[in-house]
């Protein structure tokens, strides 16, 4: 398995460095990969393989050789694997008290939430998605999921906007998700003529 960075990445933890200092920027990262290692864990432990690990603003993306193949509690428990990470860490912040704990505290809550919000990439829709679909509706689901999260997040950043600049960093995050879904919404043919294709040449 392979450890990645997105490049996005680089100019929002510059915007994070500059407004909130090294030791912030330095807990934000060590919390997403914890997170990101919650997601493989749980991933491993549902023999799911995993090819390459993009640490993203917002936690991670797997990248699972024929996903599709797997069953429905399979890819809950892998979406739900970087939240439960996340709650231990915030449980232990807020059992052991230590050295910028209030800091560590409000970030754990902070990528919790993000990432239980029922909206695709993050893993509260990707659980959702998954508890959805099924073998006849699979396509119409993810198709419904990417439309209903673009609608959110197009939302989403019209209302951030009247707080600018305060918010640039939550309209700059919310415009990196609301891409992606825009990308996998154009490109959901195809990847369902792949899936299509590589079950024809697994079925004897």
């Amino acid at each position: 398995m392979r450890l990645r960075l997105h490049p996005i990445l680089v100019p929002f933890f510059l915007l994070i460095f500059i407004s909130g200092g090294f030791a912030f920027y330095a807990l934000i990262f060590m919390s997403l990969l914890i997170h990101e290692a919650g997601h493989i864990i749980a991933a491993r432990a549902t023999n799911m393989k995993v090819r390459t690990c993009t640490i993203m603003p917002y936690g991670g993306e797997l990248q699972i050789p024929s996903r599709y193949l797997y069953g429905k509690k399979q890819k809950v428990l892998v979406a739900l694997g970087g939240p439960i990470a996340t709650a231990i860490l915030l449980g232990i912040g807020l059992i052991i008290p230590f050295p910028s704990n209030d800091q560590f505290i409000r970030i754990q809550m902070a990528i919790l939430f993000l990432n239980l919000l029922p909206i695709l990439p993050l893993d509260g829709g990707q659980a959702l998605s998954a508890l959805f679909e099924n073998d006849a509706n699979k396509y119409k689901v993810r198709s419904a999921f990417l439309i209903y999260s673009i609608s959110i997040l197009s939302a989403s950043i019209l209302l951030l906007m009247i707080g600018w600049p305060k918010t640039v960093l939550i309209i700059a995050l919310a415009l990196f998700l609301l891409i992606q879904n825009i990308s996998a919404f154009k490109y959901r043919k195809y990847e369902r003529a792949y899936e299509m294709l590589k079950r024809k040449q697994l079925t004897p």
